[in-house]
């Protein structure tokens, strides 16, 4: 029996694969994934050539399903998403469960998430998060913990307006083009471009300034 791999991939600056995960992919006959071009691009940067890619989106996640296990059961199966960590507001939940329900082992290759880049980068309290995926205006955003949002560049700019409008006395920092050469992290500065994370922290006080400085010394 094959085991499915769940392969991170970098979100923008290519150094930032594994040498795991990069073994793995090279190894795996069979990727799963959501742009097979996109993939089959890192594929080709990395060295390797002759893979069966499957495309998994959440419109067809369902039917393909009986297909990734058929492969599973002669073979190993990576499963990727078009830049991070597989599943994390990506499809592949399903194909996970099935798998697991099949009795296929399941092995995370860990890598680049843009919500732990952001969040270890934003200078936000990082004991308490939640992540809450693409925004939806039905969310709340609960005090005393950071909160991590993702959001398209044509949203970023209204949904950013809605949770001011919102929280009006929230810390909030804005991550774009994260690992990329012009990343940005820091105060909303009306640019949106590239795939944005949004955090947000409010209803606890935190250090600024001159009192930061006498913290830390």
């Amino acid at each position: 029996m094959g085991i499915l791999y769940i392969v991170a991939t970098p979100i923008g600056n290519l150094e930032d694969i594994t040498m795991r995960a990069k073994r793995i992919l090279l190894e795996t006959s069979v990727i799963a994934c959501e742009d097979t071009r996109r993939t089959g691009q890192l594929i080709k940067i990395l060295g390797g050539s002759g893979k069966k890619y499957i495309s998994v989106r959440d419109w067809n996640e369902v039917k393909v399903v009986s297909l990734l296990l058929s492969y599973l059961a002669h073979g190993d199966v990576a499963l990727v998403s078009d830049s991070g960590t597989p599943l994390i507001s990506d499809p592949g939940y399903k194909v996970v469960r099935a798998a697991r329900q099949a009795g296929f082992k399941v092995v995370p290759i860990p890598g680049a998430s843009a919500a732990t880049a952001a969040l270890s980068a934003a200078g936000l309290p990082t004991d308490k998060f939640m992540f809450l995926g693409f925004w939806r205006n039905k969310f709340e955003i609960l005090p005393n913990m950071t909160t991590i949002i993702y959001e398209s560049p044509a949203r970023a700019e209204k949904t950013l307006n809605e949770i001011k409008q919102r929280y009006p006395d929230a810390q909030i920092i804005v991550a774009r083009e994260l690992t990329k050469i012009y990343e940005y992290i820091g105060e909303d500065d009306g640019v949106y471009k590239g795939e944005i994370t949004i955090l947000v922290n409010y209803g606890r006080s935190l250090p600024k300034g001159p009192e930061f400085s006498r913290v830390r010394e």
